[in-house]
């Protein structure tokens, strides 16, 4: 018994001086590997749904007339590209919140490269209602004709198989904001 409250209070004591933490999100298929293939950006993404002025956020910062958004309350269809080079088999896509670094998986596409070894795949996503992750922080603004609540922000992330079945490197778009839209 004594072995074991030892070993107990040891392990108490190598987890303390730890200090802090770090957790990783993993890609869609786990951590990168030395992978044939490599992502480089989320090219041209847009929403069926865009602000339709100018307005401020939670934290001062303005967001463009136009800037597509994702309406946590309804469906929200995002397409894009996902730009790569090397022999891409499989392209795996999340959102992850911001601040929370929470991570929901969408899905995955079969890559049909026809024999190419760089360019854009094409993304077209749909997002269910209430699943995109953010960080929190709520603001009400009106955005003529419609009000919009800002819930947080979210990152579209992708990640590639290669043709040998290993993992590529993750990469993210800028911030996309998630909010709440109703008839203004």
């Amino acid at each position: 018994m004594k072995k074991i409250l030892l070993a107990s209070v040891a392990g108490a004591g190598l987890l303390a001086s730890c200090g802090d933490v770090t957790v990783t999100i993993p890609g869609y298929f786990g951590a990168p590997q030395t992978s044939s293939a490599q992502l480089s950006k989320i090219s041209n993404y847009s929403t069926n749904y865009q602000l339709s002025a100018d307005v401020l956020d939670q934290n001062g910062n303005t967001l463009k007339k136009g800037k597509s958004i994702i309406c946590d309350n309804v469906t929200t269809e995002i397409t894009g590209g996902v730009d790569f080079t090397g022999d891409l088999n499989k392209l795996g896509l999340q959102l992850k919140g911001v601040k929370t670094g929470d991570y929901d998986n969408l899905g995955t596409n079969d890559v049909n490269r026809g024999g190419l070894t760089s360019g854009t795949v094409p993304v077209n996503i749909t997002v269910p209602k209430g699943l995109a992750p953010l960080n929190l922080g709520a603001q009400a603004i009106v955005v003529n004709p419609r009000t919009v609540d800002i819930k947080g922000y979210t990152y579209l992330r992708a990640q590639g198989l290669d043709t040998q079945g290993r993992a590529t490197n993750i990469i993210e778009s800028g911030a996309i904001p998630v909010v709440d839209c109703t008839a203004g």
